[in-house]
């Protein structure tokens, strides 16, 4: 067995995930894929990323590959609702080349990696954060070795699944090499389209982990609640290499949260102006509403800044307490007023159908959306994911259907199945009619409507949001309950 490793985004099927809105769905360069495959060349091991948001997977190209790049490891990553593509992904090389061995990493089998150990498919589960355990596990497995000793490892010993102790989360992420570049094809990615200024896009991470425990996250389970960060030099030095010599002209800023140290924040925004890279790219990038103030926010205008996004999530206060938000209403209005202030746009998140919500609360998040005068919004629906504590009190609750995975979309109102969670006293044909009300009564709004068409770039993007005002127009009203209420929502909106 060689070392050769292949690393493998499966194909994400878009059309089911996002329904009608397909074709304005982002994809994103997988970064995570790309840590893992510069670490593992830093220890001499050849590694090659297959992604397929971008390229050809179906089972004969797939073949094709890994007959051609002759890997000892397939690695493949798998968020919850891509679970079955992973699935097809070890399917067929398991079936056309048993000798391979298969590795599961991601949030998903991080959280059930009994679950996906069943499946003997999988050969191994690679937990948490992966460049260190899948370095030794190829190690090891290439020198016969046994795999007890390594951290963050789930295995197989005589047909018994055995989960060793959890890997210690790195620290030094100075120390980490800079995402792996080589052979992605990065003009082939993009944002959703009413927050991109400028293409070409490219994206950095400069923090993992959050210390805030909202019940719906569930990358927590992935990077944990201790918050580690990269310098600001380290920081900058990468996103030079984006923009100097990959020709980034928007920078998209992955963080869960980008201002959790402001001084830090601060130091990548004067680094950023300090050599220029302020005048060559703008950026976007997500932050607390309750972590930032006017010299921060002003700051980030002057390094580049284009839009800051905020994890509104509710207009009722009692909503905000029961996910744990930890912030309030006036605080958020205040972040708001802050950044626009500042001259900077601004997106909000909202997440509608969350547990007890009752109509009136839904349609206070839809007005708050439009009372802040946010650029964009993205209306979500309460989705447990396994591994938070909102999958624990639907489970409790009942009425939950965990059974497949792929219908995990937090975007269920755009598609023809139901949400897997509705909160008691609700229906899924209510809390889908909802999210495209919130959506269709946002964006067709003079205000919406000019921001869409400034960004409007080719003829592509007119033939793309025409499709998607088509797909909300003309959706049926629901029957029943939620029809009540369509015309008391404009009253309340």
């Amino acid at each position: 067995m060689n070392k050769r490793v292949l690393l493998v985004f499966p194909h994400f099927n878009s059309s089911a995930f996002y329904g009608d809105f397909q074709k304005v769905a982002p994809s994103l360069p997988p970064i995570s894929l790309m840590y893992l495959s510069s670490y593992l060349k830093s220890k001499g091991l050849e590694v090659k990323i297959l992604d397929g948001q971008v390229e050809n997977m179906d089972e004969s190209a797939l073949s094709e590959v890994v007959r051609d790049y002759e890997p000892g490891f397939v690695g493949i990553t798998c968020k919850t609702p891509m679970y079955a593509a992973s699935q097809r992904v070890a399917r067929v090389v398991k079936e056309n080349f048993p000798g391979i061995k298969t590795v599961m990493g991601g949030v998903h089998p991080t959280v059930l990696p009994d679950e996906t150990m069943k499946e003997e498919l999988f050969d191994y589960v690679v937990r948490g954060e992966g460049e260190e355990t899948l370095h030794e596990l190829v190690l090891a497995e290439v020198a016969g070795q046994e795999m007890n000793r390594i951290p963050g490892l789930t295995w197989r010993r005589n047909g018994r699944v055995v989960h060793n102790p959890d890997r210690p989360l790195p620290t030094d992420l100075d120390a980490l090499p800079f995402p792996d570049l080589e052979g992605i094809p990065l003009n082939r990615y993009h944002q959703v389209p009413d927050a991109v200024f400028v293409e070409p896009i490219r994206v950095i991470i400069t923090s993992r982990g959050c210390p805030y425990k909202c019940i719906f996250c569930s990358a927590r389970q992935m990077s944990g609640y201790r918050y580690r960060a990269r310098s600001a030099k380290n920081v900058v030095d990468e996103w030079e290499i984006l923009v100097n010599e990959h020709g980034g002209r928007q920078v998209i800023v992955l963080d869960d949260n980008f201002s959790v140290n402001k001084q830090r924040a601060m130091d990548i925004c004067s680094e950023l102006i300090e050599r220029g890279l302020h005048k060559k790219a703008v950026w976007t990038t997500a932050c607390r509403a309750d972590q930032v103030d006017l010299e921060l926010c002003r700051k980030m205008k002057e390094a580049g800044c284009a839009l800051i996004s905020y994890g509104v999530e509710s207009g009722t206060q009692r909503l905000l307490d029961l996910i744990q938000k930890g912030t309030n209403l006036s605080t958020i209005r205040w972040a708001v007023n802050t950044a626009r202030k500042a001259g900077l746009k601004v997106r909000g998140t909202m997440i509608l159908g969350l547990p007890t919500e009752t109509v009136e609360e839904t349609k206070r998040s839809i007005a708050l959306a439009k009372e802040l005068k946010l650029d964009v919004c993205k209306f979500s629906i309460a989705t447990p994911y396994p591994g938070t504590a909102l999958y624990q009190v639907a489970m409790e609750e009942g009425g939950f259907d965990n059974r497949d995975w792929s219908r995990f979309s937090s975007q269920a109102g755009y598609t023809d199945f139901d949400p897997v969670y509705t909160p008691k006293g609700r229906t899924p044909e209510d809390i889908k009619y909802w999210q495209r009300y919130a959506t269709r009564s946002f964006y067709l709004r003079p205000r919406q409507l000019f921001h869409l068409v400034r960004n409007i770039k080719n003829k592509g993007d007119i033939a793309m949001y025409w499709q998607a005002a088509k797909s909300l127009m003309l959706r049926r009203k629901p029957k029943g309950a939620a029809a009540d209420f369509v015309s008391e929502v404009t009253t309340a909106s």
